[in-house]
């Protein structure tokens, strides 16, 4: 897979907090910071189809009906 860098900005104390927490899990900075990232962003998938799964259980027979019409 092809990389790209990116240049982050962070505060002198959460950069130290980031390559403590990489060097904790024997990992190097950039690997914890993609492992936080792809974390974040698979809870945000898992809630969102949680949610539109919520809405096919409460409305799917109207929306069912709906393209039914159309």
């Amino acid at each position: 897979m092809a990389r790209t860098h990116v240049n982050l900005g962070l505060e002198e104390s959460v950069a130290e907090m980031a390559r403590q927490a990489a060097e904790t899990r024997h990992v190097p900075v950039n690997e914890y910071v993609e492992q936080l990232i792809r974390a974040d962003n698979e809870k945000f998938r898992t809630d969102f189809l949680a949610g539109a799964q919520e809405v096919l259980d409460s409305y799917g027979d109207l929306i069912d009906g709906i393209e039914a019409t159309a």
